[in-house]
């Protein structure tokens, strides 16, 4: 099967009410193709989507740990659920996901100055435990409503001495959404720690969004081995555009990424890559270039999978 157009997730913020701006964000998304939609996160980034998790404050705009953190009384009143009920009202058609934060990502990013009086640190596996709990409810809801998940864990790629837990952790989340519509998103290098060994033996995630354009994730490609790929029945989100750019000239050209794709090709097969996608989300990337971004992305994607094939 022809892969599926789709994004890591974020856009730039849209203008109007956080609705407005979300209904911007998927008709914009519709625009170039893209047929696994987002609400683009205009209600809040990937950290500040847990703020209201009892234990968790924003403080400065970042959230932090204040307590133990627990679950939601009704997580169907979560933010993205009320979102994704939202755009499943307006869309019924339409084929969403909803990004949630990994808890290692969390707890590194937001209790790496202080994990409040309940944990003794960012590394307390204790907190980590607790993250993972209180999102399980969280992906629970999403399946309920037909949604496919994909679990942002980019911190993984920074290499651990030990991803056991860490892989357990992101398993006990996704074993809340059929394995066929769940995938983990890790940017970066890979060669390091042999990342991409370790989440290759996630056992209820199917598909990896990993990052091959910019230009030390271009080392990630020889890495990938069909073989590997097909034992452990897992496909692949190629992301073969960079959104990490400061200049119009850095944009890649659609000649660019249809090259990049058919060499991502070679080494898993066609049949291996599920989606099709920009390398990282577009929360920092200057909103003028997006629209280039994407259109190159549509334009590379077709001249490396015909349509109909």
């Amino acid at each position: 099967m022809r892969p599926i157009l789709t994004s890591e997730g974020s856009f730039p913020r849209q203008s109007g009410s956080p609705e407005e701006a979300i209904l911007r964000a998927v008709d914009f998304q519709r625009r170039y193709g893209l047929g696994l939609l987002t609400d683009g996160e205009q209600r809040a980034d990937m950290l500040a989507i847990y703020d209201s998790l009892p234990g968790i404050r924003s403080v400065g705009g970042i959230p932090r740990i204040v307590g133990r953190v627990l679950p939601l009384d009704d997580p169907a009143g979560f933010a993205k659920i009320r979102d994704l009920d939202f755009l499943r009202k307006m869309f019924p058609d339409l084929r969403f996901r909803v990004n949630l934060t990994g808890p290692t990502t969390f707890a590194f990013a937001c209790a790496s100055s202080g994990a409040g009086p309940a944990y003794r640190s960012a590394i307390d596996p204790a907190l980590h435990d607790d993250l993972t709990e209180s999102i399980r409810p969280i992906a629970r809801e999403v399946n309920r409503r037909g949604a496919d998940l994909q679990l942002d864990d980019p911190i993984l790629s920074q290499g651990m001495r030990d991803y056991g837990s860490a892989l357990q952790r992101l398993d006990a989340i996704a074993s809340e959404v059929p394995r066929e519509k769940t995938s983990v998103h890790v940017c970066g290098g890979l060669i390091r720690g042999k990342v991409l060994d370790a989440l290759l033996r996630l056992e209820n995630v199917s598909t990896l969004n990993l990052a091959f354009a910019g230009r030390l994730e271009r080392e990630n490609v020889p890495l990938l081995d069909r073989k590997v790929w097909e034992d452990r029945d897992m496909f692949l989100g190629a992301g073969c555009i960079s959104a990490q750019i400061a200049r119009v000239e850095e944009i890649m050209s659609p000649e660019a990424v249809t090259g990049l794709l058919r060499t991502i090709a070679d080494h898993v097969t066609s049949e291996r890559i599920r989606y099709v996608l920009p390398d990282c989300g577009f929360r920092a990337t200057p909103a003028e270039f997006v629209p280039q971004i994407l259109e190159n992305m549509r334009r590379g994607f077709d001249g490396a999978f015909a349509k109909g094939a």
